[in-house]
């Protein structure tokens, strides 16, 4: 059964944090997103024991269209690596002309439970701090 960490579910209602209303498919993916913000929001080598662990760093990158595919690439590999709840990941670059400073990615991917499978789509725009953040 897919669910939110231990420590999500504790802090989330003490006593009544393992029924089952708190691992409706908004808190799975409320936390899934929190998951993600710490992995994108990271960068390559950060993490002695995973050195594939975050992105790569992109700041050389010259030309745009080849920069914002290569960022989707390399989203969808930290979700498909650190977010197993999450399956058939697809993350597709949008080019916004009204958001320069920013580049935004939709990501297409499935949470499977035991009896069914959850289509889950959200965006995700990295910013011109070089911050990732959803937008679900």
């Amino acid at each position: 059964m897919v669910s939110v960490s231990l420590l999500q579910r504790l802090g989330h209602g003490g006593a009544n944090a393992g029924t089952s209303e708190y691992t409706e498919d908004s808190a799975v993916l409320e936390s899934i997103l929190h998951n993600l913000q710490m992995i994108l929001n990271s960068r390559k080598c950060c993490c002695e024991t995973r050195p594939d662990f975050g992105l790569s760093d992109f700041n050389a990158t010259g030309e745009y269209r080849s920069a914002l595919t290569a960022i989707a690439r390399d989203v969808e590999r930290q979700i498909r690596a650190f977010e197993p709840r999450l399956r058939n990941v697809f993350v597709q670059p949008i080019e916004d002309k009204a958001r320069l400073l920013e580049f935004v990615f939709h990501v297409d991917g499935e949470l499977a439970h035991e009896d069914r499978t959850v289509r889950v789509r959200f965006d995700s725009v990295l910013g011109s701090d070089g911050r990732i953040r959803f937008n679900s």
